[in-house]
């Protein structure tokens, strides 16, 4: 076999050593410890209410064992449908280390005559592990997908380098069926990129039969190119057929050679036409294959002496090269089992970077908490805004109650003493965590709160008032006070000298008995004499009292009944605090 094949890019990339621990990317924690962040900013940070936080809490619990059951059903199924080959990546690895194994190419192979290219002496083999890396078949292409997933989680986490693509046209009976394996290959391809979330470099395989010469007398040889950036155009197949052609050269009249260079030629130029436009026709629904490298190889199944339309035997490359030219290819023998992988191909693959998943776990955890670091920092100031705004509300309401609506402003006083105790006890033992991350400025209302309540000033009492019968100080229809009238003013003269600061208002009362000037006049008189009483008694000076004559114009009984009337008939002697000036 000759390994050198004209390279389009002979570059290669070291892939980094990594540990390996576990298997694949730890989903489940993952989501795990997202939800337990949404659930510490619902409780702890977020400005919502009780009944919202139970909503989201419901909402998130939903969601997280809907996608923790989704994950485990999926690997669970993953591992049970692709049991048989991890198992058989297992023993053929067995003594591999295992971060070797995660450094070694792995490519699948699907497509044509797999037993041929795997099983050894009658024994069926999933797994064949080369010089250049491990060769993993799949046998239906259908399976390429979840395979491919199957095998990166095997890896730890990294997906496979690439996908061959084994073509055999002896084993095609026309290009009908050949084409539609070869989207079904494609759309497989595809399906496995779209799953691994990466391009899977792709390459084609063709083993044909290329000489006449008995297989035992054939030295498999490999023809072909490789690069490590997709090939896009017909001309980078140029130096395969142009290898072969200098063979023949350098053969010194080998017809061998000359037979191989001539079917070389034409079965490159088939494969360009049938084989890679199928796989890269931008009109198919399936995105195009990744082609990285193309081979062919002296090495197939019997070729038959003529192509048989009557029974249907048909080689899709032989019939072209007869119609093409108008020669019948001479008979080739089979080759001998097994046939050589494309191991030359995968010289050249594209090294990508790998990075273990429990570093790319810790890297998303980074990012998830920094995400619910912002989201706290944002709730905790939207917090504090409103702790500012309701405090600023209730100063607002207080000072906007009018002092003579006491019972209104006591009630918003003790709103503003309840803020202050909040902040107070937000200073002894800690901010809470909602108002806290440096956006609590609680502390700077604290002054301001204290000002707005020691601000209040309680009404002043009401007035103290003593009222006198007229009848047991006055004489019907006379002013001045009766001999034994003061022992009915001696209560109230102890009340004046207890409040020796306040005033004194005299008022005089009558009943509408009589003409309603001569009640004015006796009401005044009567209470004047209870001042000048009053003055003697107490020693307080006249400018403390005051008097006031009302006559029958502030009833506090009906003056029908002569009892009314008798109530009606009084003095009152009322403290007032003295006014501030």
């Amino acid at each position: 076999m000759n390994p050198d094949l004209p390279r389009l890019c002979t570059k290669s990339a070291h892939t980094p050593d990594h540990g390996h621990e576990g298997l694949g990317y730890p989903f489940r924690v993952m989501v795990l410890l997202a939800a337990a962040l949404a659930l510490a900013l619902i409780w702890l940070v977020a400005p919502v209410g009780i009944g919202t936080a139970w909503t989201l809490t419901a909402l998130v619990g939903t969601v997280v064992l809907a996608l923790v059951w989704w994950r485990t059903r999926l690997l669970d199924r993953a591992r049970e449908q692709s049991a048989h080959v991890l198992t058989a990546l297992g023993e053929a690895t067995t003594d591999i280390p295992v971060k070797l194994r995660t450094r070694m190419p792995l490519v699948l192979v699907t497509g044509d005559a797999l037993s041929a290219l795997f099983d050894r002496e009658g024994e069926v083999r999933h797994v064949h592990l080369g010089d250049g890396g491990i060769w993993l078949r799949v046998d239906r292409m259908q399976d390429l997908p979840r395979l491919a997933v199957a095998v990166r989680q095997w890896r730890d986490g990294r997906a496979p380098d690439g996908v061959v693509l084994a073509v055999v046209p002896g084993q095609h009976a026309g290009p009908d069926g050949l084409t539609q394996q070869l989207r079904i290959a494609r759309q497989a391809a595809a399906d496995a990129s779209r799953m691994l979330g990466t391009r899977l470099p792709g390459y084609v395989a063709v083993y044909q039969r290329l000489t006449t010469g008995p297989s035992e007398y054939a030295v498999p040889r490999w023809y072909g190119v490789s690069s490590s950036f997709p090939l896009l155009d017909a001309e980078r197949f140029g130096p395969v057929i142009l290898a072969a052609e200098n063979e023949v050269q350098h053969g010194a009249g080998d017809s061998t050679a000359a037979v191989r260079a001539a079917a070389l030629a034409s079965i490159v130029g088939w494969t360009q036409r049938v084989v890679i436009g199928a796989l890269t026709d931008r009109q198919q629904p399936a995105s195009p294959w990744a082609l990285f490298g193309a081979g062919w190889i002296d090495c197939g199944p019997a070729s038959p002496v003529a192509t048989s339309e009557a029974n249907g035997q048909v080689n899709p490359w032989i019939r072209d090269v007869e119609m093409q030219t108008r020669v019948m290819r001479a008979q080739a023998s089979a080759s001998p089992l097994p046939w050589p992988l494309p191991e030359p191909l995968i010289e050249s693959m594209p090294r990508r970077h790998w990075m273990s998943p429990r570093m790319a776990a810790c890297a998303h955890a980074i990012a998830l908490v920094a995400c619910a670091a912002a989201i706290a920092f944002w709730s905790a100031g939207k917090n504090n805004q409103t702790l500012l705004t309701r405090i600023g509300a209730d100063l607002a309401h207080y000072r906007m109650i009018p002092a003579a609506h006491d019972v209104a402003k006591r009630d918003a006083l003790q709103v503003l003493v309840d803020d202050r105790d909040r902040l107070d006890r937000y200073a002894r033992t800690g901010v809470p965590l909602r108002l806290s991350f440096g956006m609590y400025r609680g502390t700077q209302l604290t002054p301001t709160l204290n000002d707005a309540i020691a601000s209040y000033v309680a009404p002043a009492p009401p007035p103290a008032v003593v009222t006198l019968d007229s009848m047991s100080l006055f004489d019907s229809g006379k002013a001045q006070l009766k001999p034994d009238s003061t022992r009915a003013m001696v209560g109230a003269l102890e009340m004046i000298k207890a409040h020796p600061d306040k005033r004194i208002l005299v008022a005089g009362y009558t009943d509408n008995v009589g003409h309603p000037d001569s009640n004015l006049k006796l009401s005044v008189a009567r209470a004047q004499a209870v001042r000048d009483w009053l003055i003697e008694a107490s020693g307080i000076p006249a400018t403390q009292f005051a008097i006031q004559g009302y006559g029958d114009t502030r009833p506090i009984a009906d003056n029908d009944t002569p009892e009314g009337r008798a109530r009606n008939r009084r003095v009152e002697i009322t403290l007032v605090p003295d006014t501030p000036k």
